[in-house]
């Protein structure tokens, strides 16, 4: 199935990896960061309904070595990326974004 990350998501991966690359410019966490994000994409769109419902309508799974969580939407066709959200931000931050 298509995975389409929403901008906001764009925005909290970019965010991310720009935080890892300057924490830590040696060792890429960046690009590892992103690497596993995109795995994690993959098989979401090979599997969307195999993580746990978020709230209705919206699932979540989480990274593996960094502390974030890929929130998504099943749509007919495509899987929508809603966020990648850090554990320790607001809850539900993403809900207010259009």
């Amino acid at each position: 199935m298509r995975v389409r990350f929403m901008p906001g998501a764009l925005a909290d991966a970019d965010h991310a990896a720009d935080w890892y690359a300057d924490a830590e410019p040696d060792k890429e966490l960046d690009r590892q960061f992103l690497a596993e994000l995109r795995r994690v994409a993959q098989l979401i769109g090979e599997r969307p309904q195999a993580w746990a419902e978020l709230e209705p309508g919206v699932r979540r799974t989480v990274l593996r070595r960094f502390p974030y969580s890929v929130i998504y939407a099943v749509e007919p066709g495509e899987v929508l990326i809603l966020a990648v959200a850090h554990h320790r931000r607001r809850a539900r931050y993403w809900r207010e974004r259009e």
